[in-house]
């Protein structure tokens, strides 16, 4: 909406969002169990304010509900009413060369989400409150920011800055026309972080880099990184790689794509020696493996093959089934978040299971989409060696309205 003055609007949008999720044994049968599923609702309402080509403002509320999950909400499924966005840009905001400086409460996104994710597809949206440097010179953007996470609470307006965590970092990203390279460092320190080797003061730094795009019908998008730093008295050596190569058959009607994806992620391979070998994945995107939510790119060999087709205009579906492993047999699993499940040294197994996953995705207006999932996840020997260790049935329904 213009107002008046070259270069001056305001833009409007949001998003509403209904869900229905059900378990059959949640994390493999540990902890409460609910056989009747739950509804979620998720709101985002934002406001873009332009006074003129160098100055900003954005603003957005955050509202998400959980309603009859047995043992309550999980902590990213309640955030009855709050600011989740609010920073102001100083700067060039058109695509050739400048400088921006965001100031206030954002997101971050970088790469393909491994790392450093607003975890789109969790009921709650995560944010930071800091400072970001952005820079744009030809084909490369450089971002270098300073934060704390925000410290999400279930209440209203009752979110705050971190003080027991901080996050820092520079990410730059050289586009091409088929390519992307990427270089990153990040900081991350939080005043208690647990391992299967204990818990204590953390403190790591992630170098790394990514290249991604596309080639006639081929794409592809790899990434390696290692991680140093410190837990307690003890030192980090820890890395991960990971790769998603596809191909698409452009000459057929639903114009298939199959691919591989496969992630490495280091696990801690002596619990008593003063290295922690352990990566952890920082703000990795949430329903990291699939929509079930269960194990996450932490000590962990996977293999993920899927095809997805295009049916029709409206309808997408996709199917994949992979499997699991322990990078280390000395260490446990671990959720997206790099919270520990399961410590690693009651048993010598290795393989943690397999999963298939169907997804389908019903455009119903430009604006308007359903979507169902259903995820069945078999429970290797690792997972039944620690009890209970069932198998899991997953299925879940969304209702999303953008605009």
């Amino acid at each position: 909406m213009r107002l008046g003055k070259r270069g001056s609007y305001l833009s409007l949008g949001g998003e509403v969002r209904g869900v229905y999720e059900s378990y059959d044994e949640q994390y493999w049968g540990d902890g409460p169990q609910d056989r009747g599923g739950w509804l979620l609702q998720h709101y985002l309402v934002h406001g873009d304010l332009h006074f003129n080509p160098s100055f900003r403002l954005f603003g957005e509320f955050q509202a998400a509900f959980e309603n009859g999950r047995a043992g309550g909400p999980r902590p990213y499924d309640e955030d009855k009413f709050d600011l989740h966005q609010a920073f102001i840009d100083f700067g060039h905001h058109a695509s050739s060369d400048g400088v921006t400086l965001r100031v206030g409460r954002q997101e971050f996104y970088y790469g393909s989400g491994r790392l450093v994710d607003a975890r789109f597809g969790l009921n709650t949206r995560i944010s930071f409150d800091g400072a970001k440097l952005m820079v744009q010179a030809g084909p490369t953007k450089i971002d270098a920011f300073a934060s704390r996470p925000t410290l999400q609470r279930p209440g209203v307006f009752d979110d705050t800055p971190d003080s027991k965590k901080a996050f820092w970092g520079v990410y730059s990203t050289t586009t091409r026309p088929s390519s992307s390279l990427e270089f990153y460092y990040l900081g991350y320190l939080a005043a208690q972080q647990t391992f299967a080797v204990g818990t204590g003061y953390f403190q790591s730094h992630t170098l790394g880099g990514r290249w991604a795009g596309k080639h006639d019908s081929f794409d592809f998008d790899e990434e390696a990184n290692v991680q140093l730093g410190r837990l307690g008295s003890g030192d980090i050596r820890a890395w991960s790689v990971a790769f998603n190569n596809g191909y698409t058959f452009r000459d057929t009607r639903v114009r298939p794509r199959l691919s591989l994806r496969s992630d490495v992620t280091s696990g801690d391979s002596d619990p008593s020696d003063r290295h922690l070998g352990t990566f952890y994945p920082l703000y990795a995107r949430g329903k990291y493996y699939g929509e079930a939510d269960l194990n996450g790119p932490v000590n962990t060999i996977d293999l993920l093959p899927q095809v997805d087709a295009q049916l029709s205009e409206r309808i997408s579906v996709s199917g994949s089934y992979g499997a699991f492993w322990r990078e280390s047999l000395r260490d446990g699993i671990y959720g997206f978040a790099g919270n520990l499940y399961k410590p690693g040294d009651a048993t010598q197994a290795r393989f943690i299971g397999q999963q298939g996953e169907v997804d389908m995705n019903y455009a119903v207006k430009p604006h308007t989409l359903i979507r169902v999932v259903y995820q069945h996840f078999f429970a290797g020997e690792f997972l039944k060696r620690t009890p209970p260790g069932y198998g899991v049935n997953y299925v879940t329904v969304w209702a999303d309205y953008h605009f």
